[in-house]
């Protein structure tokens, strides 16, 4: 009887465990093993945990030699050739996976060797990375932590990378394993899901190779290795010959996913009266429901053809890539989602609108894997210029007139009364309501507690209950019954009990307070989530809200050539994998980790214990519409929003380590009450001028200004408001120096640019009068040369609106 094509993939993704083992035992006398090889490891690990693969119905004996004999290279040592079918497609999956091996030249012992970030070998307008790897057991904020964490993946100049740091993976490994002997029931699904969990937390940060370029994880490798051979398997029905394994062609099928109409369909709110506790949470549910919309049909996809969430090799920001068998199955599957996904977006108006292609390829194309993904891209191009094929008369989508929703004015009311509301959005109010609570995203085959979003083919609720697939919003790799996974989805939505932190209010306080102020909607509670205009209240000097969108700059460029050398594609579907996956950590658990736990960034960002304190209570008031893919969405309290904007520019310095990957964006202050839509608009303006402007700039204040100078202005905003504050400076006086500015800056002739200096100079005698030491440090805006005077519409309207209260 042939094998199930989950054990393929489960014997893929096993098959260079033994790396962790020898590395831990590097050098030592092991009589647990025949030889000192990884292979040999591999197998151990699977006959020392031989029950755990028993009670998922697995022989340890066929797995263990499966999982051990792929390398077909190995002549000394034929023991680890493989023989068999099953054993050739793990070996085969293991070369496609591992194209980059190659191109190195090793040298080190392996325990010395650390995981190179991505982005070190990446060149971005003629640059590649810095130097430096990633540390697996590290000091964060004085306690030693193992493996992945928030705060981790940060490459280090000297990297602790050693015989005891694998040592203490192999720990934590075990430990997970001895975890999962422990649960009652392990199914062949949640055995592959906790192992992944296992393998992400403990290989994310050591290297698949130490004897080639070491920058793609073992993590990703074996991820990957399980993806494709569960695919290849899948192709050939279990019934291949070693021959019509070996034999290339194209087996291989890449589907990419993309919704279109993302950010309309987000911020098609019309008010805010119609949402509980204002449009905040139906904000961030719709928010939800857009990503969750994505995942969706790449699970949709994944479980009608038997393969698992291993198999969606790329994926963030509402587009995602899948490997698949080339099959007629598959096509059909692919075809019938592309319809009911359709017809689903049509039901809801069209607002969002999902697109589906895919391209065959074979074998020898990993090798130049991005060659297949600017096919994947070419096929998605053409199926966006007709978004529902299936239909063949305008009559399909012609409905009866109907009184519009009184939230997003697209699907008709339920009602025909003004207010009256379709049902998405009343889903919205419920879902707003749940999510404060919710740590948990389960997808359901048929019954799904509601409040839930009907996807085709499955249901998405908040929580688990008798969910199919779970994702954890929480970084928590521990193992459970239910197949899950972690992706931090939910964001961040600022609460009452934030606020007391903040303000040092009690909660009675708080109230009053919020009573006085007309902010108070309803009764209020720790767990409640704030109003905008409460955020906008809880801002230091002017009552108005922030909002910050930010891109990752050139990841076009990076995913599509950054990877080609002296025209030779280096961009192997692991070290494109890696890329992503790094690039989602950072957009999604990295930029969660600032808002909600500041004091783990305290080190690496170099504040003072004042500082810190400060922070901790200030960014939990951010709150997060969207951050994932390679971009971000938040609005909170303007003051706290525009310094969390410097220390996450920072952050994706200290992460990426790479001069040409900077963040470019915009920051607007607005009223709680400006309808979404403009403020969108107006925040997409600002980052295309910042982008304009030459990237790596923050738009504010009607100027586009590069993150370094940017930081450098900070001191003088905090200069102004104490000047300001103690009365050495005037608001007068402020606001010439911005009459100046606007009157001379913009003259194209430089001389008529230099009249402002005898103008400004007349005007800073008054300063002088004042107090000389004063005068003497702001006599650095008669150069004209001087980022002060440059960029002085920045600073000074940030200082100034620091010092001003309605």
């Amino acid at each position: 009887m042939a094998p199930d094509a989950k054990d393929l993939a489960l014997a893929a993704l096993l098959h260079d465990v033994g790396k962790l083992y020898s590395r831990a035992r590097w050098g030592d006398r092991d009589s647990e093993v025949p030889d000192r090889t990884h292979t040999a490891y591999t197998a151990l690990f699977v006959r020392k945990h031989q029950d755990l693969f028993q009670r998922a119905r697995i022989d340890p004996e066929w797995l263990a030699q499966t999982a051990s004999r792929h390398h077909e290279g190995w002549h000394n040592r034929p023991e680890y050739q493989p023989k068999k079918p099953e054993e050739w497609c793990v070996a085969l999956a293991d070369t496609y996976a591992s194209q980059e091996r190659e191109e190195g030249e090793g040298g080190q012992s392996p325990p010395q060797v650390p995981l190179a970030p991505p982005f070190k070998a990446l060149r971005v307008q003629g640059q590649e990375g810095g130097a430096g790897g990633y540390s697996p057991v590290y000091a964060l904020n004085g306690k030693t932590e193992t493996g992945l964490r928030p705060g981790a993946l940060y490459p280090e100049e000297r990297p602790h990378l050693s015989k005891d740091a694998y040592g203490r993976l192999l720990e934590r490994l075990e430990a997970r394993l001895s975890e999962m002997a422990r649960l009652p029931l392990m199914t062949r699904k949640a055995l592959l899901a906790n192992l992944a969990l296992a393998f992400q937390e403990t290989l994310s940060l050591v290297p698949a190779d130490t004897q080639s370029e070491p920058d793609v994880s073992l993590y990703d490798h074996l991820r990957l290795s399980a993806a494709i051979a569960h695919a290849l398997w899948l192709y050939h029905k279990g019934q291949a010959g070693i021959e019509d394994l070996r034999r290339d062609r194209e087996k291989f099928l890449l589907a990419v996913g993309d919704l279109g109409g993302i950010q309309g369909h987000i911020y098609r709110i019309a008010g805010a009266e119609t949402g509980v506790g204002g449009i905040a949470k139906r904000l961030r549910a719709r928010s939800l429901e857009v990503s969750l919309a994505a995942e969706a049909m790449a699970l949709g996809l994944l479980f009608r053809l038997g393969l698992t969430p291993l198999n969606r090799i790329l994926g963030a920001g509402g587009k995602f890539y899948l490997l698949l068998p080339h099959t007629e199955e598959a096509l059909k599957a692919l075809q019938e989602a592309q319809e009911a996904w359709g017809r689903w977006a049509l039901r809801r108006g069209g607002s969002l609108v999902p697109h589906l292609a895919w391209v065959a390829f074979q074998g020898a194309d990993f090798r130049d894997f991005a060659g297949v993904l600017a096919k994947a891209h070419q096929a998605l191009a053409l199926a966006k210029l007709r978004p529902f094929p299936f239909l063949r008369h305008t009559e399909e989508t012609l409905k009866d007139p109907l009184r519009p929703c009184a939230a997003c004015g697209l699907l008709p009311a339920e009602e025909d009364e003004p207010g009256s509301l379709c049902p998405d959005c009343k889903r919205e109010k419920a879902m707003g309501a749940l999510l404060p609570r919710s740590e948990r995203v389960g997808f359901f085959g048929e019954r799904a507690p509601a409040p839930f979003f009907p996807f085709p083919h499955l249901k998405a609720a908040l929580g688990d209950g008798e969910a199919e697939h779970i994702y954890r919003a929480r970084v928590d790799f521990r193992p459970e019954e239910t197949p899950s996974e972690v992706k931090p989805l939910l964001g961040h939505l600022p609460r009452v009990e934030h606020a007391l932190r903040a303000t040092g209010k009690t909660l009675e306080e708080y109230e009053a307070w919020a009573q006085e102020e007309g902010l108070l909607e309803e009764e209020t509670s720790p767990e409640r989530v704030l109003t905008f205009g409460e955020l906008a209240a809880l801002s230091r000097g002017a009552p108005y809200l922030g909002a910050l969108m930010l891109d990752a700059d050139r990841m076009g460029e990076a995913f599509a050539t950054g990877f080609r050398r002296e025209g030779r594609s280096l961009a192997t579907p692991s070290r494109l994998a890696s890329l992503s996956r790094t690039l989602e950590v950072f957009f999604s658990a990295e930029v969660l980790g600032l808002i909600q736990t500041p004091l783990l960034y305290a080190n690496r960002l170099g504040w003072d214990a004042l500082e810190a304190q400060e922070k901790a209570k200030r960014y939990p008031l951010i709150y997060s519409v969207y951050s994932g893919g390679d971009d971000l969405f938040l609005l909170g309290p303007w003051d706290a929003l525009l310094d969390f904007a410097l220390d996450l520019e920072r952050l994706y310095r200290l992460f990426t380590r790479h001069e040409a990957l900077s963040l470019s964006g915009g920051f607007l202050l607005t009223g709680p009450s400006l309808p979404l839509p403009s403020l969108t608009q107006a925040l997409s303006e600002a980052e295309k001028a910042a982008k304009g402007a030459g990237r790596g700039r923050l738009f504010l204040f009607g100027q586009a200004v590069a993150w370094p100078t940017l930081r450098d202005l900070r001191p003088w905003v905090e200069d102004l408001r104490r000047d300001l504050r103690e009365e050495r400076l005037s608001r007068a006086q402020v606001y010439r120096w911005l009459a100046l500015w606007r009157r001379f800056w913009q003259e194209e002739d430089e001389g008529e640019r230099m009249r402002y200096k005898p103008l400004l100079a007349y005007a800073l005698r008054r300063v002088r009068e004042r107090d000389k030491a004063t005068w003497r440090r702001y006599l650095g805006l008669l150069d004209h040369q001087s980022p002060l005077w440059q960029h002085l519409p920045v600073w000074v309207q940030w200082g100034l609106y620091l010092e001003r209260r309605a």
